[in-house]
């Protein structure tokens, strides 16, 4: 479990430094945590999964800034309990984190791939020990034509990407190599989609450095961690 940051006014700080809010009006803060994955929902307290829970104890937090004017988003992903080297290359890009539409259901079963974050990223982007690991990207393109092999029915269009990303119903996943996944009973590969944590993201109730403190030293640390890498 991460630990609570013990020091909460210092926390404030270094969080307004990492995500600074923009004065720009079309700039949206979104939000999420992710935790042990069901393998049906996008939600693992309010699904259940036939499977069972995925057995982990890793979770961790998306912050995200959508500018819904140039069509990108600046995304800060920091995990504890899963390392870099567990990370499995999945799906259209054989890349490791997406960003999902949720299916049928409530509140939605597994669904296609909409945003690949990792796509095209490399080493600078990523920062891990042996805790955990953050992902940082600044301007990813949230467009079809941006997104590999991701493909329209995999991608809602252009025209409604920005109001399914804060739907509430779109969610991130990180996809592991881990030996905790059980056989599919209607022959999918073991695991199948291999979703160690997940969770879905929505617009910030609160802005975003003054809910970070909330979520714990170690990813906050992580991150600043990822940020001086950055700017080297």
């Amino acid at each position: 479990m991460i630990k609570p940051a013990k020091n909460l006014i210092k926390a404030l700080t270094l969080s307004a430094v990492l995500f600074p809010l923009s004065a720009q009006s079309d700039v949206i803060n979104l939000i999420g945590t992710l935790e042990a994955a069901n393998q049906n929902g996008s939600d693992p307290s309010l699904v259940t999964d036939p499977l069972g829970v995925v057995p982990t104890t890793a979770n961790g937090i998306i912050t995200m800034q959508l500018n819904d004017e140039t069509n990108t988003l600046d995304i800060q992903l920091g995990v504890i309990g899963i390392t870099l080297d567990e990370l499995l290359d999945f799906g259209p890009n054989t890349s490791p984190i997406h960003l999902h539409n949720a299916g049928g259901g409530n509140p939605g079963n597994f669904g296609p791939i909409a945003i690949d974050p990792t796509f095209t990223a490399d080493a600078s982007n990523y920062i891990g020990n042996n805790d955990g690991f953050a992902f940082s990207r600044d301007g990813v393109s949230i467009l079809l034509e941006n997104q590999g092999n991701v493909s329209l029915g995999m991608h809602p269009g252009n025209g409604q990407i920005v109001d399914a990303l804060l739907s509430g119903n779109m969610f991130v996943a990180v996809h592991t190599n881990k030996p905790i996944f059980k056989n599919a009973p209607d022959g999918r590969p073991a695991g199948f989609p291999f979703v160690e944590i997940r969770g879905n993201f929505s617009p910030a109730v609160v802005p975003v450095p003054a809910a970070l403190p909330l979520l714990g030293s170690g990813l906050i640390a992580m991150f600043a961690a990822a940020r001086r890498r950055k700017r080297v």
